[in-house]
């Protein structure tokens, strides 16, 4: 699990958490999470903003891009 710390709207660290019952990931799986989650941090965040705070549905959005 990782936490996303913000400062001012924008990502300023990302905490891996490890989670009770499962399997931790090995560093290349690491590695491209964190760059997913840097790449889109603001979609993330608006999503769940709109579905926890505003009760608002939300779509999944298909990402086709790959990221460096």
């Amino acid at each position: 699990m990782f936490e996303l710390i913000l400062m001012d709207g924008e990502l300023v660290e990302l905490k891996l958490r490890p989670e009770r019952g499962n399997k931790p990931l090995d560093e290349k799986d690491i590695k491209a999470a964190e760059d997913f989650i840097r790449a889109y941090y603001r979609n993330i965040v608006e999503k769940w903003k709109n579905f926890f705070v505003l009760k608002k549905k939300v779509r999944c959005t298909l990402i086709t891009k790959k990221v460096k």
